[in-house]
């Protein structure tokens, strides 16, 4: 059986009024898993109380192993370049010299980025660029959890390619385990082996849905039929 490196049971949260209400789900060592539902219905807040960032008002998360977060804006230091920006939490934890280059150069082939796309500062770098340095930011620390916020958003097709074939790499290569919360179904879906479906706003787990063994169109067509399905619920109440 496989470890459960991830596992939100029974999760409440309210800004003033509920946000998520009884969510529960886990994510099994190797996997990766999609979170999708209607936009603000707690996608990301559900996503910062797996990362340990929000606490929930009730419920719990248990977490085996380090967990590293890509948000949906990357975050990165304007007056940083791309190589130290990445470098910011290795140096954070002591890291320096021939050993933190190595890991950065290491991390950053993966993804392909080179030496000349990490010397150049956010603002003169593409979208693409800044969200693979992003990613790098958090696989440098070596998480044994990876989450990601809509990873696709703001790119062209170019771009949302060439990330979607570097994380499926890292992931047949490493096995990391992995949450993405994505509305953007045919960059999810190609990847994931489970998703959770979730209600609109306050958040509740619809559905649960093991995708392994359909190809894409099924993908498809399943989460987009549970997804009619719980807004015509919600039209009707």
């Amino acid at each position: 059986m496989a470890r459960v490196m991830l596992d939100v049971s029974s999760v409440y949260k309210s800004f003033s009024e509920p946000v998520l209400v009884d969510i529960s789900l886990h994510l099994n060592g190797g996997e990766v898993l999609g979170v999708v539902g209607p936009n603000g219905c707690g996608k990301t807040t559900l996503l910062r109380i797996m990362a340990g960032l929000e606490f929930p008002d009730r419920g719990s998360v248990r977490r085996e192993g380090k967990v590293g977060i890509v948000f949906q804006e990357d975050r990165l230091l304007p007056w940083k370049t791309l190589w130290e920006n990445v470098a910011l939490g290795l140096k954070y934890h002591g890291m320096r010299g021939e050993e933190l280059t190595k890991r950065i150069r290491e991390y950053s082939s993966m993804v392909g980025l080179t030496d000349s796309d990490l010397s150049l500062h956010p603002r003169k770098a593409s979208g693409g660029t800044r969200r693979k340095a992003a990613l790098v930011r958090a696989l440098v620390l070596e998480p044994e959890i990876l989450l990601l916020d809509e990873p696709f958003t703001g790119l062209d097709v170019k771009a949302r390619a060439s990330l979607r074939e570097a994380l499926k790499w890292i992931w047949d290569e490493y096995g990391l385990s992995t949450v993405i919360v994505s509305h953007q179904l045919e960059e999810l879906l190609p990847l994931a082996d489970r998703v959770y479906v979730l209600t609109p706003k306050p958040a509740r787990v619809a559905e649960e849905i093991d995708l392994r063994g359909m190809d894409l169109e099924r993908r498809l067509e399943r989460v987009k039929e549970a997804l009619l399905h719980i807004l015509s619920r919600a039209g009707s109440d």
